[in-house]
């Protein structure tokens, strides 16, 4: 996969976030790095920037699970939702600390998850996922 100009971080963790804009800055000085505390508030973005037009291909979004408004599995199920058009130009990767078994194996089933990836960002996760 080609590195992404367009990165979103959903998670309702302000530190998290610091680290995750701090290594996609690190991976890619360039990239445009969106951040939400709110899921909501990401799903409207997504909608409003993505909807009409097919101009972001290759954005990563790094989704939390456990979020008090709207977790992350609601999140997926609010996405699935969207047109095609949107989904193909977003890769989700979940980024949690769940240590649950469970958590992996659905976002392993789960088409829309490209991937599952332990907290917190790491270079060497950015690697793996753009080798």
């Amino acid at each position: 996969m080609k590195v992404p100009h367009y990165f979103i971080v959903v998670d309702d963790d302000p530190m998290n976030n610091l680290i995750c804009k701090h290594i996609i800055h690190k991976y890619n000085g360039g990239a445009e790095i969106l951040i939400f505390t709110e899921p909501e508030k990401a799903l409207e973005m997504i909608v409003e920037m993505f909807g009409n037009t097919t101009e972001n291909p290759g954005t990563v979004l790094f989704l939390d699970i456990n979020m008090p408004s709207m977790n992350g599995w609601e999140f997926l199920n609010e996405f699935e939702n969207f047109t095609k058009k949107i989904q193909q130009q977003i890769s989700i990767y979940i980024l949690s600390s769940s240590i649950d078994q469970s958590d992996r194996d659905k976002a392993e089933i789960n088409s829309l998850v490209k991937g599952y990836i332990s907290k917190p960002l790491s270079l060497d996760s950015m690697n793996e996922i753009f080798a």
